[in-house]
């Protein structure tokens, strides 16, 4: 009798001990974590700002643009021409810029918030940088807008030198690049523009 119960005693121990443990498979299957996304210890993916989903694959679209600085590239050096400006002497043109939104309205005038370049050259690899100050904030960052480069005359006068469409937010750039370059349909007027995307 004695030697009966020692097996099945030991084989009903097991039995509950294994049957009452976290019987429970704590492992999982990774997954591959796109656009910078880190892998996380629970085979998620801890996504990098702009991005979403399971493995990082959405791009979000930001609730605001806001631009710090707008290098000027390259515009027309002449006036189909002739001299942009002729009094007192022939010269350059006296770059500045504005920015309209969709709707054509001015929401940010660089003559009176930064000033101007005077006797700036269209030819060669001369870039102006103008920092906006203060930064321009834009809520409708898919939204086509202008930016008109002048030649500043008088207070009273000013002639257009070029302009482009842009958007603060394109979303068919790899990523969310801190700088992006923009330039018209002709290819005459370019211009790099730096952002910060706000979430």
């Amino acid at each position: 009798m004695k030697l009966f119960l020692k097996p099945t005693i030991l084989f009903l121990f097991l039995f509950l001990a294994t049957s009452c443990s976290d019987n429970s498979d704590d492992s999982c299957t990774p997954i591959t974590c796109l656009n910078g996304g880190i892998q996380t210890t629970d085979c998620g993916c801890d996504c990098p700002e702009g991005f979403s989903n399971l493995d990082c694959s959405f791009k979000l679209t930001p609730i605001s643009v806001t631009i710090t600085k707008i290098d000027i590239k390259k515009f027309p050096d002449t006036d189909n021409g002739d001299w942009w400006d002729t009094l007192p002497i022939n010269s350059d043109a006296d770059i500045y810029f504005t920015i309209e939104n969709p709707s054509s309205s001015e929401i940010y005038n660089g003559l009176d918030e930064i000033g101007y370049y005077e006797d700036a050259s269209g030819l060669g690899d001369i870039i102006y940088p103008f920092i906006l100050s203060p930064p321009l904030t834009i809520t409708n960052v898919t939204g086509s807008h202008y930016l008109i480069l002048y030649d500043y005359d008088t207070l009273l006068s000013s002639e257009i030198v070029s302009l482009l469409l842009f958007k603060p937010y394109n979303e068919s750039l790899s990523g969310f690049p801190s700088t992006y370059t923009v330039n018209n349909s002709s290819n005459t007027f370019e211009c790099d523009v730096t952002v910060v995307y706000n979430w």
